[in-house]
């Protein structure tokens, strides 16, 4: 792909990586098989292809637009599409750069924000979150009515299950306990721990992980991700 990033962008560590990446892109459309969004929506905006000319303009110094902002957060950044791109496009980072760059040239509406700062502000962290889960759970038999999708969306408690036996298990596996899993379904790392077991390897989880950091880089935090 020919580029022509623009001069404020053109030596800028952002922009010469994305000026690699977009050069590598050959408009195949391999990537669009593996879409999950293009394959929903059917529009080329939607797809891997349309969003990187979405970024490009915008690298080459188009002023984007709130539907730009909208066909870039529609992505749900599984990288399903880099799996099948025969030139080996770095999509993923691609976006990141995109997104930040798009949301520092349109604003969003203030509720929006609002909802944004408040994921950013509670879901990395454990203790925040498992305080607000409980609450949540204790209104739940109160939320009727109108309220009742919002009921549903409250995950109930799971059983607690068993330890397994770690007496023959010769390997280890780390696990990431850090994030609001381990509180929302904490019975998906104790399944995991029984069926490992079952091969001779033992799930051991980092003291004081934290959270990984990807809630913020998608939500183009990308410092406040890297602290992570």
């Amino acid at each position: 792909m020919q580029t022509s990033i623009s001069e404020h962008l053109r030596d800028t560590a952002d922009g010469k990586e994305a000026n690699r990446i977009l050069r590598a892109c050959t408009h195949c459309g391999f990537c669009t098989a593996t879409c999950p969004t293009y394959q929903l929506l059917g529009d080329e905006r939607d797809s891997p292809r349309g969003r990187i000319y979405l970024m490009k303009q915008v690298l080459e110094g188009a002023t984007p637009s709130a539907s730009t902002q909208l066909h870039l957060d529609r992505c749900l950044t599984c990288r399903m599409c880099e799996t099948t791109c025969p030139s080996g496009v770095e999509y993923a980072k691609l976006l990141d750069i995109g997104r930040e760059l798009v949301d520092a040239q349109v604003p969003r509406p203030a509720g929006a924000r609002l909802t944004r700062w408040g994921l950013r502000q509670v879901l990395p962290y454990r203790r925040r979150f498992g305080l607000l889960l409980a609450l949540g759970r204790l209104a739940r038999p109160l939320l009727r009515g109108p309220l009742t999708p919002l009921r549903h969306r409250i995950p109930p408690r799971q059983p607690t299950l068993a330890e397994p036996d770690r007496t023959q298990l010769t390997r280890r596996m780390l696990v990431l306990d850090g994030c609001v899993q381990p509180s929302a379904t904490p019975a998906t790392n104790a399944a995991a721990a029984q069926v490992l077991a079952r091969f001779g390897i033992e799930l051991i989880t980092a003291p004081q992980a934290g959270c990984c950091g990807a809630l913020s880089r998608h939500l183009s935090a990308r410092a406040e991700a890297d602290a992570f």
